[in-house]
């Protein structure tokens, strides 16, 4: 590192009003904290309070680099309103960024009431609350994602898309849904792509099955257990209510079983 000191003050503000009220003016900003980017040294989810190293250190007149003090106790901002919330796991070397208020709102994190300033503090770090905001570097957005509204991990390999006309739901291991009752409204059709599909519960169908491509792919339609119509079943053009056995003699007794 070069062994050249910056000035406490810039050299063209020297000898002149101007100058003077040039340097009263940087010498304020430079005791006031307004936003700085950080990182996450640690965190309490349970109160939603992170302590936060700011990454931007101090440079002082004989070269010398100082890192700012860490702040011990902030809130961390999280989307919410309405009985909602979106919440991230906020894990320690998450970066982000560190805003300060502008006077002391210590009691107001304590009662979310109204509350007067507890001290004279103004633009200080002690009242700043934390913006998680991952590096670029360390997002991958496929593709066909540049225009639409993702929710992923930085991978992006599990993720919510939406574009202007869809939603599309990617998840490498599983998707589950709980709830009471669950209703798919599709005008033209629904395609469930899967090697197996398993119903563990009673399926009501209020339409025609139509089982297709079974003979020529060799593979037999099977079910294990009892099936139960209450209306004419017909299998091969061969109605099970009306159909006749040939080389019977007409009268009173019944042909055989099945064979």
């Amino acid at each position: 590192m070069s062994d050249y000191s910056p000035p406490s003050r810039n050299p063209a503000d020297n000898d002149s009003l101007a100058g003077l009220l040039r340097l009263a003016m940087t010498k304020t900003l430079q005791r006031t904290d307004d936003m700085l980017p950080a990182k996450i040294i640690a965190y309490n989810a349970a109160t939603n309070m992170a302590q936060v190293q700011p990454l931007i250190a101090v440079v002082t007149t004989n070269n010398q680099i100082v890192p700012r003090a860490q702040v011990a106790s902030i809130p961390v901002y999280q989307a919410s309103a309405g009985g909602f919330i979106l919440r991230f796991p906020v894990n320690p070397g998450d970066l982000g960024w560190i805003k300060a208020n502008d006077r002391d709102i210590s009691l107001f994190t304590q009662t979310n009431q109204q509350s007067p300033p507890n001290t004279y503090r103004l633009h200080n770090f002690a009242d700043a609350l934390f913006f998680p905001q991952a590096a670029f570097d360390l997002v991958t957005i496929a593709g066909g994602d540049t225009a639409n509204v993702v929710l992923q991990n930085y991978a992006g390999t599990v993720k919510i898309s939406l574009s202007e006309t869809t939603i599309t739901i990617t998840a490498p291991t599983s998707v589950t849904v709980n709830t009471q009752t669950a209703t798919v409204n599709a005008s033209t059709a629904t395609t469930i792509n899967t090697p197996t599909a398993t119903f563990t519960g009673n399926v009501i169908i209020d339409g025609t099955i139509n089982v297709n491509n079974v003979a020529s792919s060799g593979t037999p339609c099977n079910i294990n257990g009892s099936i139960v119509a209450t209306g004419n079943v017909t299998g091969n053009g061969i109605s099970l209510d009306t159909h006749h056995h040939t080389g019977v003699t007409t009268g009173g007794s019944n042909t055989g079983g099945p064979i």
